[in-house]
């Protein structure tokens, strides 16, 4: 299939219910999600045209609406239909597909106010994965200077779109020569990357930080930890002090887009043999594989 924008296939998105192309696709200057970042998403891989785990995403997005407050459209409850519709006006077949859930229209300066409807926003894009060379290779990983939002003020559940603490993250992990960077709440213990969901290997056990402490509740990240145990590995939640990271075997980066990413050095340091490790290649294959097999039927 053609790639959106080329060939002549201009770019379409999916805006309240209706396919338009993608400069006419417009929002009030009053909506909430653009004044207040009072909103939710969802980042979502296709393959072969099937949305992996769309329930999952479909039940998180539930999930944050009801944790803010807000009532989602009924024709969210069918959300494969849009995105099958999405992806056929752009002729995509293997994609990164994102919605975004804002509150709508409101009153500038009036936190409380929203008459709404809320507005609702999918895109989709080619999906083509990172270069090759960072799985094969690994990436650096640094400890943000930064904390994570504790939870008694914004639930790590949510997927908010008030990313402004992740992107001043990850603006700092460029500058400080790192691909990704990590978060630690008040009390220095692991929570998250500011894109990613962060796992442990030590000694063959696989740990990662509880979505309590500050993590998102990542698909990605339930699937890694079924794979691994389906792969015989101990693997579990558990509270990790920001030591962890700088004595474990291996560290694994999982999300939509980077799949299982190893990162081979914490704040210019090593980790284990400074390359990727046998979990991390395992994990990346095993995770691939079921992708194929739950969308493409492999």
């Amino acid at each position: 299939m053609a790639e959106p924008g080329r060939g002549g296939v201009p770019v379409r998105v999916h805006l309240n219910g209706r396919l338009v192309q993608e400069s006419e696709g417009v929002v009030p200057v009053s909506d909430r999600g653009l004044l207040f970042g009072d909103g939710i998403f969802e980042s979502m891989r296709v393959v072969q045209g099937r949305v992996f785990r769309l329930d999952r995403h479909l039940a998180r997005l539930r999930r944050s609406a009801v944790a803010i407050g807000l009532e989602l459209p009924d024709r969210l409850a069918d959300l494969g239909r849009d995105v099958a519709e999405l992806l056929r006006a752009n002729r995509l077949s293997d994609a990164r597909v994102r919605l975004t859930v804002t509150r709508g229209p409101g009153r500038p300066g009036d936190y409380l106010f929203a008459p709404g409807p809320p507005t609702v926003l999918m895109t989709a894009a080619p999906f083509h994965g990172l270069d090759p060379a960072l799985h094969e290779q690994g990436v650096p990983l640094v400890v943000s200077r930064r904390r994570q939002v504790p939870p008694e003020s914004i639930d790590p559940s949510i997927k908010s779109i008030s990313r402004l603490g992740s992107v001043l993250a990850r603006r700092e992990a460029g500058d400080r020569g790192a691909f990704e960077a990590v978060l630690l709440d008040m009390h220095g213990h692991l929570t998250e990357g500011t894109a990613s969901n962060l796992f442990l290997v030590e000694g063959g056990r696989l740990r990662t930080p509880p979505v309590p402490e500050g993590g998102l509740p990542g698909v990605t990240r339930e699937a890694v930890l079924e794979l691994a145990r389906l792969e015989g590995i101990d693997a579990a939640e558990e509270r990790l002090p920001a030591a962890r990271l700088h004595a474990a075997h291996e560290v694994l980066l999982t999300n939509a887009s980077w799949e299982v990413l190893p990162a081979v050095s914490v704040d210019g340091k090593p980790v284990g043999g400074g390359e990727p490790g046998p979990v991390a290649r395992t994990l990346l294959a095993r995770y691939r594989a079921l992708l194929r097999r739950e969308c493409a039927g492999d």
